[in-house]
């Protein structure tokens, strides 16, 4: 059973979809927002828009399309493998949707709480994914700022830029882009039409490419997809990776709990992430019998009425949910769901050399073998 909570823009926009005149106004649209990004590109190259420079190495972790790809993931992992090799990274975001002013620089770092609304559900999950490490996160629109603060308070040698591909104000020493092997670029259109931020040919740019989530493809299809990116950037190694269930977390204990607790069980799945069909066949590849399935927007702030309402509806059944999504949470969310809810978590595994050579474009000079992060 899907309950699908909220309007969202990306309703609205599939339902217009659904009408041949729909369709050709939303493919105006897109018309006009690809003559805009391409001036926008163009006063860059001229020099009529200025780039900024940093003394750090700065590389970019970013998408042709609007989120699902798992790229905060894959900052993360990337920023633990770098702290692991004696370097000291530091993660810029921008903080989507977060309520403070655009230019203000929120630091989360050294075990403090802090809360989504102050600094944005994805930042604060790189927070929390990365604090035992000591990496800082720093959140502002700004990234140049934000990176001066780093370099500046911590002394940071390598800034990862996450969501960054799309941000020409801020000179990278490598830019990588992620591409979901479920959603590929070339049956896509551009917003608002589909989900693609810039046209294919944005993939010139790219130093490195990763698809990632090939465990929800085909071989023929992902043959197909190499095949399309290649005919793009023909000189950049494309890098094959899968998102692996790790373990489960209880959110309350914060116990660890091994991936068959929940075979052959009943379980409600709850979700506000850009492809939450991924983290669903994930839950069914476990053998979890997903009874309930509540599904979110992208980046929603979970209120207390909808966790009571969930509470009410599960009856006795676990609740499963995301890093991300559980970021958003309320304070004191478990005076509201007693008990029984637990955090999916996944590591990274890379297919045959791929994690060289990703390390080999972050960090050529430390790079390491290996094929998880």
């Amino acid at each position: 059973m899907v309950n699908k909570k909220k309007w969202s823009l990306q309703e609205f926009r599939n339902g217009i979809r659904e009408h041949a005149a729909g369709r050709l106004f939303l493919g105006l649209l897109a018309v006009f927002y690809l003559a805009a990004i391409k001036i926008r590109a163009a006063l860059y190259s001229a020099g009529l828009l200025k780039t900024a420079t940093l003394i750090a190495r700065i590389v970019c972790f970013g998408n042709l399309s609007a989120g699902g790809t798992g790229k905060t993931s894959m900052v993360a992992a990337a920023a633990r493998a770098l702290k692991q090799q004696g370097r000291n990274p530091a993660v810029l975001i921008r903080g989507y949707k977060r309520r403070a002013p655009k230019n203000k620089v929120t630091v989360l770092h050294s075990g403090g709480i802090f809360s989504s609304g102050e600094a944005g559900d994805e930042a604060l999950m790189l927070y929390n994914m990365l604090k035992d490490t000591g990496v800082p996160v720093l959140v502002c629109a700004d990234r140049r700022r934000a990176g001066l603060t780093a370099i500046e308070k911590f002394r940071s040698d390598i800034l990862l830029l996450d969501d960054g591909y799309q941000f020409f104000k801020l000179r990278r020493d490598a830019d990588i882009v992620l591409i979901n092997a479920a959603a590929p670029f070339y049956a896509d259109s551009l917003l608002p039409l589909g989900n693609l931020r810039e046209s294919p040919s944005g993939l010139k740019r790219a130093g490195a490419i990763i698809i990632s989530h090939c465990e929800h493809a085909t071989q023929k299809n992902l043959e197909i997809l190499r095949a399309e990116i290649k005919k793009i950037n023909p000189g950049a190694p494309v890098i094959e990776s899968m998102h692996s269930p790790d373990t489960f977390i209880d959110a309350l204990t914060h116990e660890r709990v091994p991936l068959s607790k929940f075979r052959d069980r009943s379980v409600a799945a709850l979700s506000g992430i850009g492809d939450p069909k991924s983290f669903e066949a994930t839950l069914a590849s476990l053998k979890a019998e997903l009874v309930y399935i509540w599904r979110y927007p992208d980046h929603h702030q979970f209120t207390y009425e909808e966790l009571a309402a969930l509470e009410a509806a599960r009856g006795d059944l676990p609740v499963i949910t995301t890093y991300k999504d559980f970021a958003r949470f309320p304070g004191d969310w478990a005076q509201t769901l007693k008990g029984g809810v637990f955090i999916l978590s996944v590591k990274i595994v890379f297919l045959c050399d791929g994690y060289k050579v990703l390390m080999d474009v972050i960090a050529p000079e430390r790079s390491v073998k290996s094929k998880e992060l």
